[in-house]
């Protein structure tokens, strides 16, 4: 019964991500892969590897910003790289403001750059809380069907 619910509430919370907008359908099509690949870690292994990654592209992000002369084509490299890890996980709000970094280095804007930078930052930050969640609570549904199977014998 626990494992019944827990995995409703999971279920709901992914549902909120969605519905506010944190993710997008590529990360349902992330649920439906876990499933047909019969991994249950699947999504946590992505979302894991993906926040690693963006906090690499981030440091390198920041101090390109923060040369005195910024090389607009290297911000611009890794923010495409950002934007395109960010779309694969169905990232959206990451994406989105990773669209108007882009759009910041095309106009060779040091200032946007960073306001853009920022941005991608605060949203990053709010994902990564809520992946944060989801893979905590991934990992107390896989204590929860172990219990149940050691009860079971």
């Amino acid at each position: 019964m626990a494992l019944h619910i827990h995995k409703g509430l999971l279920q709901g919370f992914i549902q909120c991500m969605y519905d506010e907008g944190f993710v997008n359908d590529q990360f349902w099509q992330l649920q439906i892969m876990k499933n047909s690949r019969n991994q249950p870690d699947y999504v946590v292994r992505v979302v894991t590897s993906y926040c690693s990654s963006a906090q690499t592209l981030f440091s390198q992000l920041t101090h390109h910003i923060n040369q005195e002369n910024v090389d607009f084509l290297q911000v611009k490299d890794i923010a495409r790289e950002l934007y395109d890890k960010s779309s694969s996980v169905g990232a959206e709000h990451v994406k989105l403001a990773c669209a108007e970094l882009l759009v910041a280095c095309e106009g060779h804007d040091k200032e946007y750059c960073s306001k853009g930078l920022y941005w991608t930052k605060n949203e990053f930050a709010h994902l990564r809380r809520k992946f944060e969640t989801l893979v905590q609570c991934r990992w107390r549904g896989r204590s929860l069907i172990l219990k149940v199977h050691l009860e079971g014998n």
